[in-house]
């Protein structure tokens, strides 16, 4: 984990080297565990490092292209879509035709039926995966080995052919199930019982799965330890009575099964391994302990596959798993007096909570406060919904008659599961949103959580008062230098206005300019808030480069949330009546403004006009990037720009530099056909990001070179 998620990876190999050395002068018979633990560090360090990682050739992004390949899962389908992916094995730009061999997953439109293992030869743009303020969809892709998409892909071919014997049974049998229980039930219900039963999420509504989200309820439609003890339990005793000695072989056996017809993920693949060890120390005779069990599992886990670090399903499954194991028994005895039904999955959701809640905002930006009552209300008849409709759709499979009547319970039990979801789920606090959780909060949350798990399980040794007084201020001074010292890089943001232009400018400092303000206060408001801390309510520079809407519309809420230093206008045009009354607001409201007057440096940040008045150049260190509004021409900007920013949509011609990065402030489905087909093609030479699509870019400057975050 360290190797995969830390860096510089040296610092924290130094920093285990002095530990493992401390803990042996401190306390000599520490000294083969010290030294056991630093090999272990250092395998692992060294397996993460080796570890393969998903690439796409840089001149693939942004090209429209022909791709043929195999489709190597089960297609998915939707109104009027389906997602394939596809292993890619050649690839054809315009007379070139080159091998390859990465996946791919493509959304094509159309009623060809496309299968598991098929042949196909597709026609579309090649795209990085986007990433969205409530999910890391290049993160999830990037864990499947997919590091591109072609959204709107045309299918121009499809030959039948069959793929891996192995999995075609699974995908059929997974296609039995569904149908089964699509025939019994109407939807959500049906879609809601695949998912709560055996993983399937595929159908499920966007809107229920955010207000599951929202109630706390999302994990029963994952597969889960409890799902997989519960399989494990029913069989060893069917099993049991009859054949007492192949009943565990036979449990882990349908364990493993039951992870891979819910489709193999990290959290399936965890539930099942820990089923496994414990069954197998019942085989050896020897207790199971469940940390144990679960740094085995880890271990294993990643040493097979080092990229699960950084998998959010690994982080929140083993996460949850030892709060769960640590916290519920204290936090059930404070609710004696709640029936035991209701008290076990309430302590066990707070206990989750508590130590996920670091992760969820910072993957999901969302924390449910209903979830301990949406889960004692729920979990109580996961058993039966898993047993009833388990058994329905399994025998509803071969036999549609046979499992009507337990698919008709089961769908019973799923319609309250979803009277819960949609009432709890739809409460205006039933969750806290913090749209701005940097990985820096992330490290201080987790230091808290760490520091209280091991304050809990450690409390016999409180009574060494001096150590724990240093170990308490020195995480405090972490946590604090954490939450409010900037980090020390120079961030650009090209925010998600729409089609206009609002770039934001944080220094390493922490201090902030502001070019323009765009044409929406609603977006302007949710992209502000997503890329400054809460904390950070002042604009130490606001720089006003047009007085058209695309410019100022937004303006009134920068006045009104922010403390403004300074209000520069640089409109090269005669001021507008919007810049006139933008200006009088703005000195009636005690800011300071003023009309352009040579370049604008702040805290190591130059702000510079191009040749044209319009343009405007960035520099930080020794590079600049341009800012470059749709009435200009390439030849106002100097040909060594490390990138630039297109506001408004882009001009409708470009012709000038195409190298590095190309960032495009346009609104999705623009009704002005912006950007034009000459500018992206003009652009190919660089990599072309937009807001409509991964919505806020964000720049950082790191050693020297300035480069997208997401990049």
């Amino acid at each position: 984990m360290a190797a995969v998620l830390l860096s510089p990876l040296r610092l924290w190999l130094a920093l285990a080297l002095g530990l493992a050395a401390a803990t042996a002068l401190i306390d000599r018979r520490l000294v083969l565990l010290a030294g056991l633990s630093l090999a272990a560090f250092l395998l692992g360090a060294g397996r993460g490092a080796l570890a393969t990682t998903v690439e796409l050739p840089p001149d693939l992004i942004g090209q429209t292209v022909s791709v043929s390949g195999t489709v190597d899962d089960d297609p998915v389908a939707r109104k009027a879509s389906r997602r394939l992916t596809v292993h890619v094995d050649h690839v054809v730009t315009g007379a070139a035709q080159t091998s390859a061999a990465f996946r791919l997953e493509a959304t094509v439109y159309g009623m060809t039926p496309v299968h598991y293992g098929d042949l196909v030869l597709l026609t579309g743009e090649i795209q990085r995966p986007p990433r969205f303020d409530q999910f890391d969809y290049r993160a999830y892709l990037a864990e499947q080995g997919i590091p591109a998409v072609m959204p709107g892909a045309r299918l121009v071919r499809v030959t039948s052919h069959g793929g891996d014997p192995f999995h075609s049974t699974l995908l059929k049998l997974r296609h039995a199930v569904v149908e089964a229980v699509d025939r019994a039930l109407p939807e959500p219900q049906a879609a809601l019982l695949l998912g709560v039963v055996f993983g399937y999420r595929a159908a499920l509504p966007a809107r229920l799965q955010q207000l599951m989200i929202a109630s706390g309820l999302i994990h029963i439609v994952v597969i889960s330890g409890l799902k997989v003890s519960l399989l494990a339990r029913i069989i060893h005793q069917a099993v049991g009575r009859s054949a007492p000695a192949a009943a565990p072989l036979i449990a882990g056996a349908a364990m493993a099964g039951y992870a891979l017809l819910a489709g193999a993920s990290a959290a399936a693949l965890r539930a099942a391994a820990m089923g496994i060890v414990v069954v197998i120390a019942g085989r050896l005779h020897r207790d199971s302990h469940v940390f144990v069990s679960l740094a085995l599992t880890a271990g294993v886990m990643l040493g097979l596959k080092p990229d699960l670090a950084g998998d959010v399903s690994f982080q929140l499954s083993f996460a949850g798993t030892i709060g769960i194991a640590a916290m519920t028994d204290r936090i059930a005895a404070r609710f004696a007096w709640l029936p035991a039904v209701l008290r076990d999955p309430f302590a066990a959701t707070i206990a989750a909570e508590a130590a996920t809640w670091p992760m969820m905002l910072a993957s999901f930006h969302q924390l449910s406060l209903i979830g301990p009552v949406a889960n004692a209300v729920v979990l109580p008849l996961l058993p039966a919904v898993m047993i009833v409709g388990g058994a329905g759709a399994m025998v509803g499979s071969p036999a549609a008659v046979a499992g009507w009547p337990l698919l008709q319970a089961a769908g019973m039990i799923v319609s309250w599961y979803r009277l819960v979801i949609e009432s709890l789920g739809s409460l205006p606090l039933a969750a806290i949103t913090m749209p701005y959780f940097p990985p820096r909060w992330l490290a201080a949350a987790m230091v808290v959580n760490v520091a209280g798990l091991a304050g809990m399980k450690l409390r016999q040794f409180f009574w060494r008062r001096k150590v724990w007084l240093v170990m308490g201020v020195a995480g405090l001074a972490t946590v604090l230098l954490l939450l409010i010292r900037p980090d020390g890089r120079v961030h650009i943001y090209a925010l998600d206005v729409g089609t206009g232009s609002a770039v934001l400018v944080r220094t390493a400092n922490g201090h902030q300019i502001l070019i323009d303000a765009g044409p929406d206060a609603d977006k302007l408001t949710q992209a502000m808030g997503r890329a400054l801390p809460p904390t950070a309510r002042t604009i130490d520079v606001w720089l006003i480069a047009g007085g058209r809407r695309v410019n100022t519309g937004a303006a009134s809420v920068v006045l009104s949330r922010f403390r403004i230093g300074a209000m520069i206008i640089a409109d090269p045009d005669p001021w507008s009546a919007t810049v006139r009354a933008l200006v009088q607001q703005a000195q009636s409201s005690g800011v300071r403004v003023a009309a352009i007057n040579g370049p604008v440096d702040l805290d190591g940040i130059g702000l510079s006009q191009a040749s044209d008045g319009r343009s405007w150049l960035i520099q930080a260190d020794a590079r600049r990037i341009a800012v470059v509004p749709p009435d200009t021409t390439w030849q106002s900007l100097p040909s060594d720009v490390d990138g630039a920013i297109f506001t408004g949509g882009g001009p409708a011609d470009w012709q000038g530099p195409a190298q590095g990065f190309s960032v495009i402030q346009v609104a999705a489905n623009s009704r002005d056909g912006l950007p034009s087909r000459g500018v992206l093609d003009a652009l190919r030479g660089a990599a072309i990001y937009r807001t409509d699509r991964l919505g806020t870019i964000e720049l950082v400057l790191v050693d020297g070179r300035i480069h997208p975050a997401s990049g």
